[in-house]
């Protein structure tokens, strides 16, 4: 074989190799659309309620801060969708997908639902939540969950105050 004979294989070759990614990547693409539109309002929730909780702590909101976090969070969601949807091509499980975006939109609904109870004063106790959920979940099937604990769900946030008691923000 010659130079010539082997660029030329060469080429067909990594001219095939690109073919199969593109149409390996459009097929990822194509799958991650729903999760994007699901994962877009949550994360413009989760700015709204976190610039409200901010203010409610007293914090200062700085706009570039705001944006710097939304931004990033946005890319680390795409990532995740990048990652569950090609893993879910790659394996052909669809419960990869699923599992992974159900994970980070549990996450994500978690955080808006913190953040709007905590602007409205509220600090949510998620253990205590989850271990509810979990002592529903045992009395119903009768397991024995005599040693979980559900308390109070929520606890008062303080809020800066000054000597005459007006809320003041934090410097």
């Amino acid at each position: 074989m010659t130079t010539t004979d082997n660029s030329t294989i060469t080429a067909i070759m990594s001219s095939g190799i690109a073919t199969t990614a593109v149409v390996f990547f459009r097929e990822a693409v194509i799958s991650m659309v729903p999760f994007m539109i699901v994962a877009i309002p949550l994360i413009v929730l989760d700015l709204i309620f976190g610039i409200k909780a901010a203010r409610y702590r007293g914090d200062r909101v700085r706009f570039s801060k705001a944006f710097r976090r939304t931004f990033g969070k946005s890319l680390e969601y795409l990532a995740w969708i990048t990652f569950a949807a090609t893993a879910t091509l790659a394996f052909g499980y669809r419960w990869i997908e699923i599992v992974v975006l159900g994970a980070v939109v549990i996450n994500e609904v978690a955080s808006v639902v913190g953040n709007y109870f905590e602007s409205k004063g509220v600090k949510l106790r998620w253990g205590n939540i989850l271990n509810s959920i979990i002592h529903a979940f045992g009395k119903k099937h009768d397991l024995d969950v005599e040693g979980v604990d559900a308390n109070e769900f929520t606890e008062p946030i303080p809020r800066p105050r000054d000597a005459k008691g007006r809320f003041v923000k934090k410097s």
